[in-house]
């Protein structure tokens, strides 16, 4: 099996320029971010404390929550791309002539999603850097041993579950034509389902309910706690403590309940593990079923 997770890794790095616009599409996202969401973020916290010109401080605290975002948003589009090679041996049935191989339907499948996870992985963790240097600069890497670790594993949880939840969907697309339309409304849902165009704020009730319970919402909010920790108490340590937890309700920093309790990290964890168990049985069902039906 690892010779074809080896395999599919090679020939989606091989396709120079489907590697490249992945690439490049996440620049394009931190540039607009940089220009249009950032300034719109800043313009809000200084209503909300009653400033004239956003200090230094604040500025890099938008600029972290952007960068937040974007890998939110990064774990779903680039695990998707990379699962695209699947897609493409599905067209030209080169999965037929897999599956007569040792290494049989359910193997060739795993190594499909293991080699798409990896990829994934390293696209984010190449925009996670990326980001910070160009929004926040150098020494915004340098946040200690444990937070790095921290959130190198909320990427591979975040593009794990990713898959997961995408996997039910690819079973039933053929061609890269499909793909790309799939992709497509993928990407530009992703920002929007994990309150990163919009707010969570600026939604009405029922819609942020949707959004804060979206999986990678989840993730997203232990990723803004990890990373802004130390910039959030330098931003609001002369504000009242109203409007700094007001300012983290509303941008997805800490996530509540209908009935507007708070949802502990812990909580977070056990939703995320209770939707990852949910989608791998759905998962396997529909393997079985699609395999089922296409023998």
């Amino acid at each position: 099996m690892f010779v074809f997770i080896k395999r599919n890794m090679k020939v989606f790095i091989r396709d120079k320029v489907a590697f490249f616009l992945s690439l490049l599409s996440v620049i394009i996202l931190l540039i607009l971010y940089k220009i249009f969401l950032a300034q719109l973020q800043i313009d809000g916290i200084k209503e909300a404390m009653n400033v004239k010109s956003a200090p230094s401080d604040v500025i890099k605290l938008v600029n972290i929550w952007l960068n937040a975002g974007l890998i939110t948003i990064t774990c779903m589009t680039s695990t998707l791309g990379a699962y695209g090679v699947s897609v493409e041996d599905r067209e030209y049935a080169r999965t037929d002539d897999f599956k007569i191989t040792t290494l049989g339907e359910t193997k060739l499948e795993i190594s499909y999603m293991i080699s798409a996870i990896v990829i994934g992985f390293f696209i984010t963790l190449i925009l996670y850097i990326l980001g910070t240097v160009i929004l926040i600069g150098g020494d915004g890497l340098l946040i200690g041993i444990i937070p790095t670790i921290q959130v190198m594993f909320l990427i591979l949880i975040g593009c794990t579950l990713s898959l997961t939840l995408i996997y039910p969907f690819m079973c039933f697309i053929k061609t890269t034509t499909q793909f790309a339309t799939f992709s497509t409304i993928i990407g530009t849902a992703i920002g929007f389902l994990t309150g990163v165009y919009i707010s969570i704020g600026s939604l009405s009730k029922s819609v942020g309910n949707l959004v804060t319970w979206f999986p990678l919402t989840q993730i997203s909010a232990i990723l803004k706690q990890t990373l802004m920790s130390s910039t959030l108490k330098e931003v609001f340590h002369n504000a009242p403590k109203s409007i700094r937890l007001s300012y983290e309700y509303d941008y997805g920093v800490i996530l509540r309940f209908p009935d507007n309790t708070d949802i502990t990290n812990m909580q977070i964890w056990l939703y995320i593990l209770m939707i990852f168990l949910i989608f791998i049985v759905l998962d396997i069902i529909i393997t079985h079923l699609v395999n089922k039906h296409g023998n």
